[in-house]
């Protein structure tokens, strides 16, 4: 998303340069990726702004990054068509490759593989050089999708429902399994019968081992990727919410990746369907409420970018990009490091620690830091006696992971989807 949005953002600063300072501001943000910061200050600023392609690319931007992506597509859509003299071509490319991903996202899987389609020959007919191999991919996984009838979830509830969880995996299905412990899971039915799912919002998808899924007996679709092949599931229920239409990914088993050791993950891809829910780490449960939470007075502080969620969190340096993930232990990133290089000078202790993600695990050395604060959904949190990497990783582009440890500090933790906040009690 940064080098989207910089690729952008270059072509507008040739017009903004002498624009009033609201264009400039908003520039700024968009530029530096400040989703959080832009979704507060554009509606202070939109009066102001001279260039309407401008006012358009922010409200664009705060739809795609704080779950409204059918408004989104819209916006984008418009700048395309009617501001691309303004925008380039290239970030008009670029813009339309995150329409696609959004009419995927909202199950318009015909849609996509079509307009993907109509892009790829513009592209051939025009001569011009451009890497066309993204559209190629979007194209051959959604004409493979859209056999398929979008994904809807079915409230029954008439009031809140409850959803035990334990924090160990009990129901070891296959022999030489050896479950993740310390993580959420959750009971899902499929088919009539339950089975332990991990509730993991640092899983962009829902995710199903191959073993488990020959045993329920899903539907190969005919893509596959390098994490594993996509699958059909008629449907899902979570307490009394069903999930129809169900597209999963079937895990390839890669040996580094620790969802191996299990069967089955709850991804956001499901879980941003629902309105609201709430983690009870007091009584190990997860409440669907009827009565939804009114917004805090911080407004939104949660935004969720290609099915990754990310909570609104400031040092003394500023705005970090916190990534909230449940499925992981807490920890930060080079990103962080470079941002407190010159705090970080003097400190001496390193060690070698594992970081990883859907890609495995890598080894990397790390500073010693006594101690590091932050606010955080309106909460000041000081942790001690971390490790910060100090060489780079692959993939990475956040400053820090708040992870399970991160949730087992509050007796609840709130996430609205509906209106994007968090709150930690």
């Amino acid at each position: 998303m940064r080098k989207l949005v910089f690729i952008l953002i270059a072509y507008c600063l040739p017009l903004v340069v002498n624009a009033q300072e609201a264009d400039m501001r908003i520039s700024e943000l968009i530029n530096t990726s400040n989703w959080f910061a832009l979704e507060k200050e554009y509606p202070l600023l939109k009066d102001s702004i001279q260039y309407d392609f401008v006012g358009l690319m922010a409200e664009a931007m705060i739809a795609q990054n704080f779950n409204k992506e059918k408004e989104a597509i819209g916006m984008f859509r418009t700048l395309i068509n009617s501001h691309q003299q303004q925008i380039g071509s290239g970030a008009a490319l670029s813009l339309a490759e995150m329409a696609l991903g959004n009419y995927e996202r909202c199950g318009m899987y015909r849609l996509a593989a079509d307009k993907a389609n109509g892009l790829i020959d513009q592209i051939k007919t025009s001569g011009a050089p451009i890497d066309y191999t993204k559209l190629l991919d979007i194209h051959k996984r959604n004409k493979a999708l859209s056999k398929y009838d979008s994904t809807i979830v079915i409230h029954r509830n008439t009031k809140d429902m409850i959803v035990p969880f334990t924090m160990n995996n009990s129901d070891v299905l296959f022999d030489k399994q050896t479950p993740v412990s310390n993580r959420y899971y959750i009971p899902v039915t499929i088919h009539g019968v339950a089975y332990q799912f991990m509730f993991d919002t640092g899983a962009t998808t829902t995710y199903l081992s191959k073993r488990l899924a020959d045993r329920i007996g899903v539907e190969y679709i005919d893509y596959s990727s390098q994490y594993g092949s996509l699958a059909y599931l008629d449907s899902m229920q979570l307490g009394d919410v069903t999930f129809k239409n169900v597209i999963a990914l079937v895990h390839n088993g890669t040996p580094l990746d620790s969802i191996c050791n299990i069967d089955a993950v709850l991804g956001m891809d499901l879980v941003r369907q629902l309105d609201e829910l709430r983690i009870d780490n007091k009584n190990n449960q997860i409440t669907l409420p009827v009565k939804k939470s009114k917004k805090p007075e911080c407004g939104r502080n949660l935004r969720c970018t290609n099915q990754f969620l990310f909570v609104d969190v400031m040092d003394e340096k500023g705005s970090l990009v916190a990534l909230l993930d449940s499925g992981a232990e807490t920890g930060f990133t080079y990103n962080y490091f470079l941002k407190h290089q010159s705090e970080f000078s003097q400190l001496r202790g390193t060690k070698e620690i594992v970081t990883g993600n859907v890609d495995g695990f890598q080894s990397t050395m790390a500073i010693h830091v006594p101690s590091i604060n932050m606010t955080i959904c309106g909460h000041e949190l000081n942790m001690k006696d971390v490790y910060v990497p100090y060489m780079k990783a692959k993939n990475e582009n956040n400053d820090i992971v708040l992870g399970i440890d991160f949730f087992r500090k509050y007796n609840y933790v709130t996430l609205n989807f509906k209106d994007m906040f968090i709150v930690c009690e």
